[in-house]
């Protein structure tokens, strides 16, 4: 069985929905079939993450491992959404599965896909030419030393370093990323070139403006309120403070976009603190990750409950709320008792816990309370009391 040849394809569609476990057990030592359990596998853990390799069935994968660590076409196309116009030739110095790259080249006049690992680079090969992207130049090898010799220049330069170190172990750090950003960007730089950095939700976002500088754009990326990916855009001639794109893709696949600036939340006023009104409001994961606490308030005329829940309130609805919005149905001073009392009324709910010293599964199981339906419970502080709020999603 040849890597693309009629029998390869053919396996891998008859064997599809089989266990990728039991065929290598079944097919153990044959490297060729291991290589079409590989696709097989690599496909069923994708998901609803790509659908591009879900709709064909001729795109490869390099390693079950690529598949698990590419981006998502979600996040890929929100690249190429804001890149869109601004840069006319674009370099992927990481170039990996190949997604980033192949939506960049979509809006791009030229793109250069740059991977150190050959393999990778045949496959991306492959996929470009099943999807007739024809603008896109595969290059072997070590971006850095792409940089150091003589090549073409571009406007940007695009890097999703590696964030696993030895052991499989997560890395945080910027200084601790494959390839060092630090190192590469005076580089680009140098070049009147700009840089756009993929990082860890996990990146402290003031520390990485502070070790990058020149951050014009920082875009904290949620997909259905799960915070996935940093993105850093560096400028040559960016001088002041990032502007902050809290996006989220919600349930409905629209995106959701809130901006600020860090500068003006440090100067605002805080919150006040304030007794409960008709409607609750809990912020999305891409604002509480840029930490907006004080400027959606001031966004939105809304209230904090406490300063440190990120809990908000106010008297009439607001609809264009960037997070979840509820209606207050009760609430109630937390106690043992009351909690088991209520949960006569409300036997069923979805229970969170915000700045309070219990847990969502102890609060659970002390009321007896059954997990979901359309009923919330909120345990937080209110007015520095312990309070539970049930509410209904609006």
């Amino acid at each position: 069985m040849e890597k693309f040849s009629i029998d390869f394809w053919n396996f891998i569609l008859q064997h599809g929905n089989d266990d990728a476990g039991r065929l290598r057990l079944k097919y153990a030592g044959n490297e060729k079939i291991s290589w079409a359990i590989d696709q097989i596998e690599a496909r069923k853990k994708i998901d609803r993450k790509l659908p591009l390799f879900s709709e064909n069935g001729r795109l490869l994968f390099p390693s079950v491992l690529s598949a698990e660590q590419a981006s998502s076409e979600d996040t890929a196309l929100y690249k190429q959404q804001i890149l869109s116009g601004r840069f006319d030739t674009i370099c992927d110095l990481t170039g990996g599965l190949g997604i980033d790259s192949y939506y960049m080249a979509r809006i791009a006049s030229q793109l250069t896909y740059i991977e150190r690992f050959s393999h990778y680079c045949d496959i991306a090969q492959h996929n470009f030419k099943e999807l007739r992207q024809n603008n896109i130049h595969v290059l072997n090898g070590d971006c850095r030393d792409f940089l150091n010799s003589s090549h073409e220049r571009c406007d940007l330069y695009y890097i999703d370093p590696a964030r696993r170190g030895s052991g499989n172990k997560r890395l945080y750090n910027l200084s601790d990323c494959e390839p060092s950003v630090l190192e590469i960007l005076p580089i680009v730089l140098a070049e009147k070139a700009s840089l756009l950095l993929k990082a860890s939700p996990m990146l402290d976002i003031k520390q990485t403006i502070n070790d990058l500088g020149k951050v014009s754009e920082i875009h904290i990326l949620s997909v259905k309120n799960e915070c996935k990916e940093l993105l850093f855009l560096v400028e040559p001639n960016h001088a002041g403070d990032p502007r902050i794109y809290c996006s989220n893709k919600t349930l409905d696949n629209k995106w959701q976009t809130y901006t600020f600036f860090l500068a003006e939340e440090s100067l605002l006023p805080s919150s006040p603190v304030c007794t409960l009104q008709e409607y609750l409001y809990e912020p999305n994961s891409s604002i509480l990750k840029a930490g907006a606490f004080k400027s959606i308030a001031q966004s939105f005329g809304i209230d904090k409950l406490a300063v440190s829940s990120h809990l908000y309130t106010s008297r009439k609805y607001v609809s264009d709320f960037p997070g979840r919005a509820f209606e207050i149905l009760e609430a109630y001073p937390f106690s043992k008792q009351v909690l088991k009392k209520c949960s006569r009324k409300y036997p069923q709910a979805n229970v969170s816990t915000r700045n309070f010293p219990l847990t969502p599964d102890e609060i659970r199981r002390l009321g007896g309370i059954k997990d979901g339906g359309d009923i919330y419970l909120f345990a937080t502080m209110v007015n520095s009391e312990k309070t539970m709020i049930y509410c209904r999603k609006k």
